[in-house]
């Protein structure tokens, strides 16, 4: 992966568990901040919890750029 900081332009290229790791807190802010965005637009198309993180990662670049708010952004998986 390769993520970059919206500041410095710093680029940080990584492994996807390394991501996971370092970035946990900002991955749970855009989690959060993607199910509120979604239950508040169709709650009936999710059955469970399951799907709704299902579709979050199914779409990580887009979700954590756009829902997380970090300084850091995925450019590339």
């Amino acid at each position: 992966m390769i993520l970059k900081n919206k500041l410095t332009r710093e680029t940080l290229e990584i492994t996807y568990s390394e991501f996971r790791k370092k970035f946990v807190k900002e991955i749970r802010n855009a989690f959060e901040s993607y199910c509120r965005t979604q239950l508040n637009k169709y709650s009936y198309n999710f059955k469970d919890d399951n799907s709704m993180e299902y579709n979050f990662y199914f779409q990580l670049q887009w979700n954590f750029n756009h829902f997380g708010n970090s300084i850091w952004y995925i450019e590339k998986i």
